[in-house]
């Protein structure tokens, strides 16, 4: 059985489709193990493409043992503003509350997803295939959220 190393290390490539692709650093350098349109499942992805490269059952490859690098996506930035377009498989009420509202965005890398702010409902952790980076925002809405971000950053922390 091959040896394995005591960290894996996996890295993110943001898709012009939005979707993720996976390379992991294998023996022979670094393999594309797959792809898929949830961060949820990037880690599932880099734990079977390891396993896969080393020639092992997925279980030999914990959790805690692989390293997962999501850089910033080229099509997003921070402070733009940006459309929830989605709550993805959650059917919770809480999660689609925010559903076709507008917020500004910042990135948060070590979650791989961005922090987004919603006038009214506050912020919340949403990954990039939640949001549309290029919304047409009507003037209320770029207001209310200009009004809320500004009462935010006066009010002490």
């Amino acid at each position: 059985m091959p040896e394995l190393p005591l960290r894996f290390r996996a890295r993110v490539r943001h898709e012009p489709d939005r979707s993720y692709a996976v390379l992991v650093e294998g023996p022979e350098g670094e393999v594309l193990v797959g792809v898929t349109g949830s961060l949820r499942e990037v880690g599932t992805v880099a734990r079977e493409g390891a396993a896969r490269l080393f020639g092992v059952p997925t279980e030999r490859i914990a959790e805690d043992h692989l390293d997962v690098v999501i850089p910033q996506p080229p099509y997003g930035r921070d402070g733009q503003w940006v459309r929830i377009v989605s709550a993805g498989e959650s059917a919770a009420p809480d999660d689609a509350v925010d559903v076709g509202m507008a917020g500004q965005a910042h990135w948060f890398g070590h979650e791989g997803a961005w922090f987004v702010t919603v006038a009214g409902s506050g912020t919340a952790v949403h990954p990039s295939e939640h949001l549309d980076f290029a919304p047409v925002l009507t003037e209320e809405e770029v207001a209310e959220l200009r009004r809320y971000l500004d009462r935010s950053a006066q009010s002490p922390s």
